[in-house]
């Protein structure tokens, strides 16, 4: 009998375990479902009907913070390829395949070295993915400025996202035309480095220099149907005023369904000048561009808005030895916006915004256009009129009793939809005006009140990426982090949602729910949780053992 009980557990294991290998099942119990697909990650993954081919270069000798990495990935991809078999994944060991560094280089995939007690290991971070004729490397670490073995176990939560949205990008997105306007003494090309950079996987961005050309200087009616060539147009930081042309122009542009992305101020300062002179004017900078935006149902007020929430500025304090010593201040000027609201722009957007003397916008009441504000400033704010002094001095007034609470927050960034009426109907261009169009189908455009939102720093000669404080930086500290906001994801994911790409956005880095413990809370029950810690598991086992010996003597006496 009891021959037969042991079989049939034995029999009963054997088929548990057939089963369990036959089908596949794995549930997700966090909060913020970490661990299982978004639904924008499922709908890409199984729309994919060509072999996808992935190369992981994270092999050989690894540290411990790598090897999870790498384990990470290799469970990551085996993921993939049970949800679509169409994706294959293979790791090489690219030293001991003795594969040519140099060519690696040329296609992005890079060593970076790794200390260790013994020796500094040679590590390749990269992956290669081929799909339809085209390839792409992207990176496995993220670009936290922290060190290279933490950056290892904080680089987990963007595989995912770097993996999907790069075979989503060469599977299926389709390159878009932006055009840039440049005709008014916009940012120069190396102002816009870091946009062009970061836009260069999903956008070819064209100046259009046909304005230049014409003795006018201005854009003609003739070039509609040029510009109507683009899937959207961006004006970043206009210093010349708008002609009457050019705003007709570009009304009828958006009139007959043209995307626009304008980045632009109503006063001059720049932090240039005030590190050169100490002391600087604001002065009202009249673009004319005020008819147009009032049509459109917006104000861009000639004000420079000082936040509390802001960002840092390092200036210089004194000496220290033989060396300059050098503090960091908060500078109002530069009001660091955070996204909390639920738009698909900012709602995936996590890290602070930065703005450079940036306007407040009133928005102003239309009928068939709705108004979203992306961008704010806090609720502890000022608002400085032109034609008024900016110097350091400004520093020791950034204090709280300085900056109360007001009862709302001015918009930085807003974004329109609806039906736009054009700011000429009912005007002599309306007739003059060949194919005029006195109103919009349905249709978007975003303006942010700050040239500058756009413009990467230069340091020593060299463009930064785009969001990268120069201003922030310790020259008496080399190994101080460079501070970087994410003015590039706001802007790439402006233009996604320009252009109608709304499955890049939504395949942004996934939500993490972050729970904080109450400090005081936390020293008020210290105690209290250390004895729980120590008595429940001990009594457990006490108990358990008490039921054994119980459950035996009855059983067994």
């Amino acid at each position: 009998m009891k021959n037969k009980k042991l079989i049939g557990t034995v029999v009963a294991a054997i088929t548990l375990l057939i089963i369990s290998g036959l089908f596949y099942m794995r549930w997700d119990l966090t909060e913020d479902k970490r661990y299982s697909f978004s639904d924008s990650t499922k709908s890409v993954l199984d729309s994919i009907d060509q072999p996808v081919q992935i190369n992981v270069f994270l092999d050989g000798e690894l540290t411990g913070n790598f090897r999870v990495l790498q384990n990470e990935t290799r469970f990551l991809l085996n993921e993939l390829n049970r949800r679509n078999s169409r994706i294959q994944y293979k790791f090489i060991d690219a030293l001991q395949e003795n594969l040519n560094i140099d060519s690696l280089r040329a296609i992005g995939v890079a060593d970076v070295s790794v200390p260790t007690n013994e020796k500094i290991l040679r590590v390749l971070p990269f992956a290669t993915i081929q799909t339809q004729g085209k390839a792409a490397t992207i990176p496995l670490l993220s670009n936290k400025k922290i060190p290279i073995e933490q950056r290892a176990l904080a680089s987990a939560d963007i595989l995912e996202t770097n993996f999907i949205r790069e075979i989503y990008r060469l599977s299926f997105k389709k390159r878009k035309n932006i055009g840039l306007i440049v005709h008014h003494d916009e940012l120069l090309p190396n102002y816009l480095d870091g946009l062009f950079r970061v836009a260069a996987k999903d956008y070819d961005i064209t100046p259009y220099t046909q304005p230049l050309q014409n003795p006018e200087g201005s854009l003609q009616i003739s070039d509609l149907e040029n510009l109507k060539e683009f899937d959207a147009l961006i004006v970043a930081k206009p210093i010349r005023p708008f002609s009457d042309l050019d705003k007709l122009v570009l009304d009828q542009y958006i009139m007959n369904g043209g995307k626009m992305l304008w980045m632009t101020e109503s006063v001059d300062a720049e932090m240039d000048s005030l590190f050169r002179s100490q002391r600087i004017v604001s002065f009202p900078r009249n673009n004319n561009l005020t008819d147009l935006f009032f049509a459109y149902g917006i104000r861009i007020m000639p004000a420079v808005i000082k936040d509390l929430q802001s960002g840092y500025i390092t200036l210089a304090i004194g000496e220290a030895g033989d060396n300059t010593a050098y503090e960091q201040f908060p500078w109002p000027y530069f009001p660091l916006s955070i996204p909390r609201g639920e738009h698909p722009i900012t709602r995936k957007i996590s890290n602070p915004l930065r703005f450079e003397f940036a306007n407040p916008i009133e928005i102003l009441e239309r009928d068939s256009v709705n108004v979203d504000v992306l961008l704010t400033t806090s609720a502890q704010v000022q608002l400085q009129q032109p034609l008024s002094y900016i110097d350091f001095s400004e520093i020791e007034k950034t204090n709280t009793e300085n900056y109360p609470t007001q009862p709302g927050v001015y918009p930085m960034a807003v974004l329109l939809q609806g039906y736009f009426n054009s700011a000429y109907k009912g005007r002599i261009e309306s007739q003059t005006t060949p194919h005029f169009k006195a109103r919009s189908d349905l249709n978007e455009m975003i303006i942010i009140s700050d040239g500058d939102f756009a413009k990467n720093h230069i340091f020593r000669g060299e463009p930064l990426p785009l969001g990268a404080d120069k201003y922030s930086m310790r020259p008496d500290i080399a190994a101080a982090p460079n501070v970087i906001y994410d003015n590039a994801t706001f802007i790439i994911n402006s233009l996604d949602y320009l252009t109608g790409d709304d499955m890049m956005i939504e395949l942004q880095e996934k939500q993490r729910t972050m729970h904080l413990l109450d400090k005081n809370q936390v020293a008020a029950q210290k105690n209290t949780w250390r004895w729980y810690n120590i008595i429940i598991p001990i009594s457990l086992i006490w108990t358990l053992g008490l039921i054994g010996i119980w459950w035996r003597r009855k059983h067994y006496s």
